[in-house]
């Protein structure tokens, strides 16, 4: 009978190693994980970016000639399978991180030239050292040839009674290799980075900490699954937020917003009833921003098992697309991952096998406590600020308190928070901005729907003159002087911008066009027509008519506007341009015999029962032109037709709403409130205006003929 044997081409390195890692983080992560499982006491790396070098050395068991060749050099070793300590390091101290015995092959991908220097703690001993040229093992594995070790010669400063040293040389220029890249991921890939083990990890003659993980500073709120680790976290997050409570003696106390969840679960498909614990916190920060560091999100929950990590994001799995899950960072240690004889991580050490028992029950646990933390997280939210904006908090504050009837409060707050609780943007300053917008209409939307239910109290009210009849009109009048006077506001912010239209001397097409959605800008009383556009088309094939002698292609668009039951028409000429007298009084008259023809051959037309209607044209300019004899001024009187000129409009219009906005701006309680809301967001907003749909009818102009306006 034939017997066969299996043979491993050297090619599985360009996957296990070449290819399977590809950020330094990684690779230095499997470095250090090969050092603790040695029981090292202490890691040191160095980074020289100059020099293209990465150096690690620890001070853990070494190596002799015998282990490098049957542990090191044999790749897929697993000291789990082969030694008598099984799961746990040599001393018995440590579980072990390593499993699968490839991780030392990731230094293939991030250096040109390893070479490893190394001396066993066995009495004895000698340092050696050997190199790899992964230029040359890679032509071999091409050529399908062995690969040689080269033997070198240790290095002179090379003291170490034991332990191992790492140089990596000829860095790969793609991947980022510098300090401040470095230290917060290798901080967030161990947890035996406190004082809690024997084990340090420095970079560059600095320690790695805890603290160098980048968001502990900016926990506000925290759950921890066990009170070890409420004190730890505590250690480096001094931010947590306070809440006030009652002492129990009538006096107040600051809580920290710090609440214990439950660490225990049940494991999925157990042939019997099996508990497994976690270990570990979920934190919230106050802005998601704060989660956006170094062009990498660490908005997320990682999985430790024996303290590196398994899995480096779990929220994608078990949180949702509420916007509550942007706010959230957590540690999970899971050290049931990784105490059997299972092997449920991936090959690149840096994930989970979704199907085992253990981590589905794991995840499963994890979304019960998520709901947990959200319905707490709320609480915590509305009770330290209703706002991000401190100044915003305060007015809001003071509007709560100064509803009288606690079902109002009650809803008020419920209304507020969920807006305060809401991002709308990335960005901290625009997301602010819109949620004052937000807030101004949700308070006067609110008062509003108060001042109904109060309607519904005059049923029971008999005497006009009692309190109670009193106190419902003065808050509907109160509401009543805040829309108007916000309507105020409002066209006063468009004057402004209509101002600058005209002295930049614009386009009257542009002019056309503002003065379109904003006609009370001519006269506060009108209104549009319904199929004014319709009537605008009919008017201008009438004064074709009429006027056969207007230029041929011209396209004269005039609006036919009602005030008062009196028709009007608005020609509009551009800003800085003159036109002669004689002219635009001779465009004026086409356009009222324009209108009479119509109206003539309509006698049915807009309800008038065969009556001419009372025709109105205004001409819009910069200047007033001058007449040619003086008589003509007499003229134009008798036709109803009349000059407005940019600068007058812009004047009346301005003393109009001025005058009664200077008068009235600080009689309302609302609109006092509105108005420091609206200035504590402005800043963070362009234009209230500019957001806030107007509540004044929107009305018509067009403009006259590209031959007209020259």
């Amino acid at each position: 009978m034939a017997s066969f044997k299996l043979k491993i081409d050297l090619n599985v390195l360009n996957h296990l190693g070449l290819g399977l890692y590809s950020s330094t983080p990684s690779i230095v992560t499997e470095i250090v994980a090969n050092a603790w499982d040695a029981d090292a006491k202490k890691v040191t790396i160095k980074v020289d970016s100059t020099k293209e070098e990465i150096v690690v050395e620890d001070d853990g068991h070494g190596m002799d000639n015998e282990e490098v060749t049957t542990k090191f050099l044999n790749v897929g070793y697993s000291r789990r399978d082969k030694e008598s300590t099984k799961n746990k390091s040599r001393s018995g101290k440590r579980a072990v991180m390593g499993r699968k015995g490839i991780g030392k092959l990731a230094m293939l991908s991030l250096a040109r030239q390893i070479t490893i220097v190394t001396k066993s703690e066995k009495a004895g001993s000698e340092a050696i050292a050997f190199k790899f040229d992964v230029a040359k093992l890679l032509e071999d594995i091409k050529a399908g040839n062995e690969y040689d070790i080269l033997s070198v010669d240790v290095p002179t400063d090379f003291k170490a009674e034991h332990g191992t040293r790492i140089i990596l040389e000829n860095l790969n220029t793609f991947i980022n290799k510098t300090e401040t890249f470095l230290r917060p991921r290798l901080a967030r890939r161990f947890a035996v980075l406190d004082d809690t083990e024997e084990f340090k990890v420095e970079l560059n003659d600095r320690e790695i900490t805890p603290d160098d993980r980048g968001y502990y500073k900016d926990i506000q709120f925290l759950w921890s699954f066990d009170e070890a680790t409420t004190v730890r976290v505590k250690k480096y997050a001094k931010n947590i937020a306070t809440i006030k409570g009652d002492d129990g003696a009538g006096g107040e106390i600051l809580n920290e917003c710090v609440q214990e969840v439950p660490n225990e679960l049940n494991l999925l498909l157990a042939a019997e009833p099996t508990k497994l614990s976690i270990r570990g916190f979920i934190a919230t920060v106050d802005k998601p921003a704060k989660l956006g560091k170094d062009d990498e999100s660490i908005n997320q929950i990682s999985i430790f098992a024996n303290g590196r990590v398994f899995q480096v994001d779990v929220l994608n799995e078990i949180g949702d697309a509420r916007h509550f899950n942007q706010y959230i960072v957590g540690e999970v240690h899971a050290d049931f991952l990784d105490d059997d004889n299972t092997d449920r991580a991936t090959a690149s050490r840096e994930s989970v096998k979704h199907n085992d028992p253990k981590y589905m029950s794991l995840t499963g646990h994890l979304k019960t406590v998520l709901a947990i933390i959200r319905d707490q997280w709320d609480v915590w939210r509305v009770a330290l600020q209703l706002d991000p904006s401190e100044k915003t908090s305060e007015i809001i504050e003071d509007w709560l308190k100064g509803l009288p009837d606690a079902r109002d409060r009650k809803s008020a707050e419920k209304l507020i928070g969920s807006i305060a609780r809401t991002r709308f943007a990335n960005d901290d300053d625009k997301d602010q901005g819109l949620k004052g917008l937000l807030l101004q209409s949700a308070i006067s939307g609110f008062e509003k729907l108060r001042v109904r239910r109060q309607l519904e109290r005059l049923d029971s009210v008999t005497d006009v003159f009692s309190p109670e009849f009193l106190s419902i009109f003065t808050n509907m009048d109160d509401i009543e002087e805040s829309h108007y006077l916000d309507i105020t506001r409002q066209r006063l912010e468009v004057i402004e911008k209509f101002q600058e239209l005209v002295d930049e001397k614009h386009l009257e097409k542009v002019v056309q066009k503002y003065i379109y959605k904003h006609l009370w800008l001519l006269d506060p009383t009108w209104d549009r027509i319904t199929g004014s556009e319709e009537m605008e088309v009919t008017l201008t094939k009438y004064l074709k008519e009429v006027a056969p002698d207007t230029d041929e292609g011209a396209r004269i668009d005039i609006a036919y506007l009602t005030s008062s039951a009196r028709h009007a028409i608005v020609e509009l000429k551009r800003p800085g341009v003159y036109i002669s007298f004689d002219k635009l009084r001779d465009q004026a008259r086409k356009y009222i015999a324009a209108t009479n023809q119509y109206y003539v051959e309509h006698p049915d037309a807009g309800g008038l029962h065969g009556r001419i209607p009372h025709i109105d044209v205004y001409l819009l300019v910069s200047d007033k032109p001058k007449p040619t004899l003086p008589n003509d001024e007499v003229g134009l009187r008798l036709d109803n037709i009349q000059y407005m000129t940019y600068g007058g409009l812009i004047l009346n219009a301005r003393k109009a709403y001025q005058e009664y906005f200077d008068a009235r701006k600080n009689a309302s309680r609302i609109d006092k409130l509105l108005t420091e809301l609206r200035n504590a967001g402005r800043a963070a907003t362009t234009s209230i205006a500019a957001a806030v749909p107007a509540v004044a009818p929107i009305l018509t102009v067009v403009k006259a003929s590209p031959a007209s306006a020259s």
